[in-house]
């Protein structure tokens, strides 16, 4: 009995897993070059709720291979002006009504132990329609513990929910959606999850997808828009939004007689252009996250650039080589940009509450680590100006 058993065991796990996913970009590899600001900023497919959220800066899941990962803010019990975020994408082909699918995903609590995530499968693009979000007729999924299928290590988990589609599912969006707040019970500031390795399947079922798949996931990576408002993923959506643009405002006739110039057509305004400010590896004591006293001039010559300059958000982000472990250099990275950020608050005043930390250890390499120069110029901290 147990040969027939292991190959039905076997079969139904090869089931499981030729089943495509619906979502693209799952592991969030593919980075997306966006349209604004000519940066990486982003994951191909993935969109943001708002544009500019904190923490749009992503890292590394660490024991996920080298793989990028997103986050999302789900609570903020004390900063002021710092709203919830969320990370939202197309699904690659419709859902099939009364069939069962199953969301899996792996998410790291920033600030505490892993409470709860929201899943929000809509028939409309979240971004425009925000009040649809917490409408009374739409339920979210909620992911818990109770959801946890592994253990791989303490940090990160991964959890899944099954739910059977409704078949006008369109869009899937990742965030906390309820209307009552986190208790920060003994942690305050900014909770934050990052999310990777998401994925979207039908449930026991061998599928293939549906022919357009592969046409809508280019779609969706030659979208290069992360800043700019009124931009729709939907084509028939983008087409409804103009229409209604246009029978509320439109710009008079110009008449252009020959004898008179043409008209001055003036662009709009291009979009701020975040600066970046890089703290090397010798302003810091060898090793350690202290700053070295001998080059205390060279760093207040860098921090008065930005003196008398107002900012909507500063985030301090740490580097290291890829010398040492990776919790050693995560400790290091967090620590040093800590001790930025306290600098600029001493000496700049700024409110503490706009200045954001990352640390994302070796995982953002701007040389190679294969050479002495090469390590020391991804020692370092940036320090981003978002205005």
């Amino acid at each position: 009995m147990m040969r027939p058993l292991l190959i039905c065991l076997l079969f139904a796990c090869c089931q499981q897993s030729s089943a495509q996913n619906l979502l693209a970009n799952g592991d969030f590899e593919d980075r997306n070059t966006c349209f604004e600001y000519h940066v990486f900023c982003a994951a191909e497919a993935w969109f943001r709720i708002p544009l500019n959220p904190v923490s749009a800066v992503n890292g590394t899941a660490g024991f996920l291979s080298t793989n990028h990962y997103e986050n999302v803010l789900v609570e903020n019990t004390s900063t002021r002006g710092i709203a919830r975020s969320y990370i939202y994408t197309r699904l690659l082909c419709p859902l099939e009504k009364d069939r069962t699918y199953t969301f899996t995903a792996s998410f790291h609590s920033e600030n505490g132990p892993f409470e709860f995530i929201n899943i929000l499968l809509s028939d409309f693009e979240p971004y425009h329609f925000p009040s649809k979000m917490l409408r009374s007729g739409i339920v979210p999924l909620k992911i818990t513990p109770v959801h946890a299928i592994g253990d791989k290590r303490r940090d990160w988990k991964e959890y899944s929910i099954s739910f059977t589609a409704t078949g006008q599912e369109k869009y899937l969006l990742i965030g906390n959606l309820s209307r009552d707040d986190i208790k920060p019970k003994k942690r305050r500031g900014l909770i934050i999850y990052n999310i990777d390795n998401v994925s979207l399947k039908p449930t026991g079922h061998q599928d293939k997808g549906c022919p357009e798949k592969k046409e809508n996931q280019r779609k969706l990576y030659d979208n290069n828009f992360r800043h700019t408002p009124n931009v729709f993923l939907d084509e028939e959506e983008t087409t409804a939004k103009q229409l209604i643009t246009d029978s509320v405002k439109k710009d008079p006739p110009v008449t252009v007689r020959q004898d008179s110039p043409a008209p001055r057509i003036v662009p709009p305004p291009a979009p701020p252009v975040n600066d970046t400010l890089v703290v090397p590896d010798v302003l810091f004591k060898f090793d350690k996250s202290e700053l070295n006293p001998a080059f205390s001039a060279r760093l207040d010559t860098l921090i008065q650039k930005i003196r008398n300059r107002t900012f909507r958000r500063i985030e301090v982000l740490g580097h290291t080589d890829s010398l040492g472990n990776d919790a050693y250099n995560q400790r290091l990275s967090k620590s040093r940009a800590e001790t930025v950020k306290s600098y600029l608050i001493e000496r700049l005043h700024y409110p503490n509450d706009i200045i954001i930390t990352k640390a994302f250890a070796a995982t953002l390499p701007v040389s190679t680590n294969r050479t002495s120069a090469g390590r020391q110029k991804n020692r370092r901290v940036e320090i981003v100006l978002i205005k």
